[in-house]
């Protein structure tokens, strides 16, 4: 019998394709909080309201998609082509529900209060769910122990049987935000339309997850509680991630990549060096100094990021290296360090389309494969001025010149 969960994930929160993440098929809500589980859409809740802990002003995309979990297969992930733009901040219009909350109130009323007005917004004739909509959340304790940090995972979409069950059969393994008695007054019935009572949460953070909080706290930027007044704060958008069927072949919109056959035939030896250029969305291998392939490429969508620097490929999987997540095979995989990014064929749609990493046509991952190695550098820029190539280039052939003209001299 296979077991089916539907969810809405903030699909900018999704790992590179490279991640390996280990899922426990066991259960679809804990599969789906492991998938997320490096969200960066956090909250801090107090007295004064709640606010997005990075702009609250940004929106995110959730984008609808099912786990699939039979026992004799592997965990399927069926993304679908809805979407919806969700402005966080207007899940929350003012700071009166938290004003009521007194001196002695701990960090679970925080969360409870701010699950309550979340499920409240979050019942909006913008998701088209006529069930419960469940917050996946993790939370932990603000320093002074009158607020409380959240993360938000993901969202839950159930029908009034699916909510039963889970209630029956999760409550153990990962939590619910509601008091027992609250239920059975209530009945679960009418609790899928109480939405204030609803929640799955991971529980407050271990001391090993507590490092999460602090890495979100690095990245916070300073926000003030703004009262605004957000207009239509659930729409539809275009879905970022598309479902990959099986894989009969690659697009290549430009199919431009130029090839320097005697340069990669004489340079087997030569020192080697992968530049990426983000601007331009072109990839190079350098030998001696020497074009050697130039090629398109495709990085990070808008919303996803493919990190600059300089990095070593760390691992070369020519063949069966698979993305659970996004569904797809990833052929010829080189990482990046010890990143989840690496270098891998996909589509080249003609712009920016990855979720992080740097895709390859198909015609020139097998050619880039066989002319690099583990240790080889690979570099990604902005943008990148081949000016100083031809520069180190001549710089180099100066060099040459002077090693040769002195050894003409000392045979004289």
């Amino acid at each position: 019998m296979t077991t089916t969960a539907t969810f809405l994930g903030p699909v900018n929160e999704l790992p590179a394709e490279g991640s390996d993440i280990k899922l426990n098929q066991s259960s679809p809500v804990e599969m789906c909080a492991a998938i997320f589980s490096n969200s960066g859409i956090a909250f801090d809740v107090s007295r004064e309201g709640v606010v997005v802990q990075s702009n609250p002003q940004e929106s995110e995309v959730f984008q609808r998609f099912q786990i699939n979990l039979d026992e004799d297969s592997k965990p399927e992930l069926a993304w679908s082509d809805s979407a919806l733009e969700i402005q966080l901040q207007g899940l929350f219009p003012d700071a009166s529900a938290f004003k009521t909350l007194s001196d002695a109130s701990e960090p679970e009323d925080y969360v409870r209060r701010f699950l309550e007005v979340l499920g409240s917004s979050l019942h909006d004739s913008g998701i088209k769910h006529k069930g419960a909509t469940v917050p996946l959340i993790r939370w932990q304790a603000g320093e002074d122990q009158e607020s409380a940090q959240i993360q938000l995972l993901g969202l839950l979409l159930a029908d009034e049987a699916q909510f039963q069950s889970f209630c029956q059969t999760s409550k153990d393994e990962v939590g619910l935000i509601f008091e027992d008695a609250e239920i059975q007054a209530h009945g679960a019935r009418e609790a899928v339309t109480i939405l204030a009572l609803i929640a799955v949460t991971l529980g407050s953070a271990t001391n090993a997850e507590a490092g999460l909080f602090k890495k979100l706290k690095q990245k916070k930027q300073q926000a003030k509680m703004q009262q605004i007044a957000y207009q239509n704060y659930i729409q539809q958008a275009q879905a970022p991630v598309q479902q990959v069927q099986e894989q009969t072949g690659w697009k290549d919109t430009h199919n431009d990549a130029y090839y320097n056959h005697e340069l990669l035939e004489a340079g087997k030896n030569g020192e080697k060096k992968v530049i990426v250029d983000i601007g331009r969305q072109r990839a190079v291998l350098l030998i001696d100094n020497q074009i050697a392939i130039d090629t398109a490429v495709s990085t990070a969508r808008s919303g996803k990021e493919t990190p600059r620097g300089v990095f070593k490929i760390t691992q070369r999987v020519e063949t069966g290296k698979t993305s659970t997540i996004y569904g797809c095979a990833l052929p010829y995989w080189q990482r990046l360090d010890q990143s989840a990014i690496g270098l891998h064929v996909g589509d080249l749609p003609g712009y920016a389309a990855s979720a992080g990493c740097i895709r390859l046509p198909h015609s020139v991952a097998p050619i880039l494969f066989a002319n690099t190695a583990s240790g080889i550098e690979v570099e990604v820029v902005d943008h990148w001025d081949q000016q100083e190539l031809q520069q180190g280039y001549q710089a180099q052939s100066v060099l040459v010149a002077q090693v040769d003209g002195s050894s003409s001299q000392q045979a004289n």
